[in-house]
């Protein structure tokens, strides 16, 4: 359809005509559909394609990868063009499984990201329908409330109170108001008082207008032009590990350069030692390191997802191991958020669930039940009992003006005409609407009772135009009962270290009850006006050890997040409403709710509860945890296997014995590491005590004593197995052949054997099961099968440089292996029993 030029300057008929659709019942799914293929998607943002080949030339272009291809080709010179072509194609074949394991990740992570986009509602069909703000079309007519980031450009067709924030477009810091009324076609960007453009804010109010223009066709489409999808930066963790990644390049250099000189000054030939070192340099690079995190990041995130948690930015899935305080709110989070009314004033039932219902933000659905804020249907649902219908009341009343919330006092506005007659009505927190209102003794003391019972209460009121105060018609008390999961949950989360506060909007007294329902230590409660008091010395103190803080606003709540940090916390903050949006950003991870959310809140966030249980920050947290134990996993059993082999062409240098590997055995050993670390410990799952663990410092060094240890230790072992079957051999038969053939099926099975026991920090194998992951199954029985056809097949055992041996001795050697890597197991099994494990177990393995 043509682009409709000058909407402003129409009135409601003749866009309705300009855009054929209606201004009540919107467009029919099929249109929409039609109109979609027509218009195309509207977006102003272009999500990167993630193919595999994008991602494999991307690999391919590394100067890691690009290294390890130089030393093949730069091997072809002195070594057989076979043996080349066997590292070229081993290396593209570690490169395949590697870039396929990541595509298969970064395909989770985009199909996540569109699921995290923002959605709009929409009338279609003659009722809303919450559809991708992608397929809005020309036409739709959308449903307008505060905290919605406008997703078209939009003509106001009704509009009660509507304030909105256009400073993305005008700079305009200010809220402007929006009406329907037409307005001159020479209108600029910032008169147009009946337009509300892509990307601005609702404010205030409610209403609804039609798409006029969607996609590169708004305002902000044709003032930024199409924009890739930014990628994310790097999380402290990918940093740290690019950083180690270099400076392990430069020791994997200096050796791989310094044991063929030795080797040489040894008497050794050249060309087998310029091959060793070039061999050497391709196994102890460790240029798998920056694939491993992309992955552990991608599927943790996917893990995350079947959990109903979307991860908005990578550094969430890192950080969320590290958090000390997760400070929320109450109503829908903690609670059901099924509000059931207690207690009301019964003296002016009438009067008050009159107002209540002309007050309600709700609508009904095809089979007639109430959509909107829980308080609100429970009122209407309630006024009902009492005959008072809400969808008679409003052919009584014409609603003027609908001022919509604010946030500052907790209270709603709105103007009626009743028989020709204003009336203002009021509701809210008590004591705001109290403040407003005439005095009324009875009614506070009834709100003191509500208070001491826990209860959530409202006042209601109203008042002529020519009055200045309100007039309370009285009270409404509701309760909404803590779900069932959340005090289990939180006693997890104290046995993990974290602390759980609660910063409410609500009464002190109802907060105390529910934070103590919910199993929230509560020894006081701070509300606003204690915390404006303070001091930030002062109020540093008091986060210390407060846990429910109520009656907060969002500048106090941002205040407390901020003390919070200045202790020394890393804090989680989660937040629904377009206010929260500071405090989000400010926590270390904000955290927004898929169903009550804003979309403010949600672009301010790092992470959603798609399901808006705050049950689902325990897996959440879990994940977070075991994403970083199992890179501390394998970046310590790779740096280990690694290191252990420099030591294996090292030591026997220096005692002038012949090498234990040829140079095309260290290839093969590559291979087996690479696999091994890119697979098994990608998806190992968490141990069984990690909730136990207290929170990871952020602050620590990766590379800490505790990883310097278990590398070395783990680096001992496994050269110390090797190199003993190997000396054996080679001073009992003499056989060179032999000798590296019994130590390259040692440090196969010693590699495997050691990788099984890091695959736990804490928790006993014996508990885990010792075939337990299926990855690792998998590679055990690769490395088995591969030593039959090797050790039996004569072209491989020729062209590998290896030896027929017999059975037993290689059934000796897997005792051998067992027996020198069980140390680790039997140290978890002793610390068990003695009840000393604590801490975070990253490094717990020595």
């Amino acid at each position: 359809m043509e682009k409709v030029e000058h909407p402003w300057s129409l009135d409601i008929d003749e866009i309705r005509l300009a855009l054929d659709c209606d201004s009540s019942a919107g467009l029919d799914s099929a249109e929409a559909a039609k109109r979609l293929g027509e218009s195309g998607s509207n977006t102003i943002t272009e999500f990167k394609k993630i193919s595999f080949f994008g991602i494999l030339l991307d690999e391919l272009k590394d100067p890691l990868i690009i290294v390890t291809i130089l030393i093949g080709v730069v091997y072809s010179i002195w070594g057989q063009i076979g043996d080349t072509i066997t590292i070229l194609c081993l290396i593209l074949f570690v490169t395949i499984v590697e870039v396929y394991t990541e595509f298969k990740a970064k395909k989770s992570m985009e199909a996540l990201k569109k699921l995290g986009a923002l959605t709009t509602w929409v009338i279609r069909d003659g009722k809303p329908d919450e559809v991708p703000a992608s397929s809005v079309v020309p036409g739709d007519l959308l449903l307008l409330k505060s905290g919605v980031r406008v997703s078209a450009d939009v003509r106001v067709v009704t509009s009660q109170g509507l304030e909105v924030d256009e400073s993305q477009l005008t700079g305009e810091s200010m809220g402007v108001g929006k009406g329907s009324d037409p307005i001159p076609e020479s209108s600029g960007l910032h008169e147009r008082t009946n337009m509300i453009h892509m990307g601005s804010v609702i404010l205030k109010g409610k209403g609804t207008g039609f798409a006029v223009h969607t996609g590169m066709d708004t305002e902000l489409g044709r003032i930024a032009g199409l924009t890739q999808e930014a990628n994310d930066p790097q999380t402290p963790m990918q940093r740290s590990t690019l950083h180690l990644t270099k400076n392990l390049i430069g020791l994997a250099v200096i050796f791989s350069i310094a044991i063929p000189i030795l080797g040489f000054l040894r008497g050794l030939s050249v060309s087998e030692m310029v091959l060793t070192g070039l061999s050497l340099a391709l196994a102890t690079i460790p240029e798998e390191l920056p694939i491993i995190m992309t992955m552990l990041l991608g599927f943790g995130a996917i893990q995350l997802a079947g959990k109903n948690v979307l991860i908005r930015r990578t550094k969430a899935a890192e950080t969320l191991g590290s958090v000390t305080v997760i400070a929320t709110d109450k109503t829908g989070t903690l609670t059901e958020n099924k509000m059931s009314i207690e207690t009301w004033t019964t003296d002016t039932e009438k009067q008050l669930f009159t107002i209540g219902a002309l007050m309600a933000d709700v609508s009904v659905d095809e089979d007639g039940n109430f959509l909107g804020d829980p308080m609100d249907k429970a009122v209407v649902e309630k006024a009902s009992v009492f005959r008072i219908e809400r969808s008679e009341l409003l052919k009584e009343y014409t609603l003027l003006q609908d001022s919509g919330f604010d946030g500052a006092n907790k209270i709603f506005l709105m103007k009626y005409d009743h028989q020709g007659a204003g009336i203002d009505v009021i509701k809210g927190a008590p004591e705001s609407v109290f403040a407003l209102s005439k005095p009324d003794p009875d009614l506070e003391k009834q709100l003191s009772e509500s208070i001491k019972a826990g209860f959530r209460t409202i006042a209601v009121g109203s008042k002529s135009p020519s009055e200045e105060k309100y007039t309370v018609a009285g009270l409404i008390s509701f309760d909404d009962p803590i779900r069932e999961a959340v005090k289990p949950a939180i006693r997890e989360f104290s046995n993990a270290g974290v602390r759980v506060m609660m910063i409410t909007g609500d009464h002190a007294g109802t907060a105390a009850r529910v934070a103590e329902d919910a199993g929230i230590t509560v020894d006081n409660v701070l509300n606003g006006e204690d915390i404006r008091s303070m001091t930030p010395e002062a109020l540093r103190e008091a986060v210390r050890s407060c846990n429910v803080f109520a009656r907060i606003t969002p500048e106090e709540k941002l205040r407390i997040v901020n003390a919070l940090h200045e202790n020394g916390e890393v804090v989680a903050v989660t937040g629904d409403g377009i206010n929260d949006a500071p405090a989000l950003k400010e926590a270390d991870i904000g955290i927004s709710f898929g169903i009550s959310g804003t979309d403010v809140a949600k672009e301010a966030s790092d992470m959603i509860l798609a399901n808006d249980d705050f049950t689902s920050l325990v897996d959440a947290i879990k994940e977070g945890r075991r994403l970083y134990e199992n890179m501390f996993k394998c970046i310590m059993y790779t740096l280990a296997s690694k290191i252990g082999l420099v030591f294996m062409l090292l030591i026997p240098i220096l005692l002038d014995v012949p090498l234990p590997f040829a140079p095309i055995q260290i290839i093969i050993m590559e291979l087996f590491m690479d696999l091994s670390a890119s697979t098994s410990f990608v998806v190992e799952p968490a141990e069984s005590d990690l909730l136990k663990q207290k929170p990871r410092d952020p602050s620590e060094k990766f590379m800490n004593k505790k990883m310097i240890s278990g590398i070395f230790t783990g680096s001992v072992t496994l050269t110390a197995v090797v190199l003993f079957v190997y000396f054996f051999s080679w001073f009992t038969t003499g056989d060179l052949a032999t000798a590296q053939t019994y130590a390259f099926v040692a440090w196969l099975f010693c590699h495997i054997l050691l990788a099984m026991n890091m695959r736990t920090s804490r928790v006993p194998l014996i508990r885990v099961g010792y075939f337990s992951s299926k990855a690792m199954n998998i590679w055990i029985i690769g490395v088995i099968v591969f030593l039959i056809m090797v050790l039996n097949v004569p072209f491989f055992i020729e062209y590998l440089k290896l030896a027929q041996v017999g059975l037993l001795p290689i059934f000796g050697i897997v005792l051998l292996s067992f027996a020198a890597t069980y140390w680790i197991e039997l140290r978890k099994i002793l610390r068990i029993k003695k009840g000393g494990v604590s801490g975070t177990g990253s490094g717990s393995l020595v």
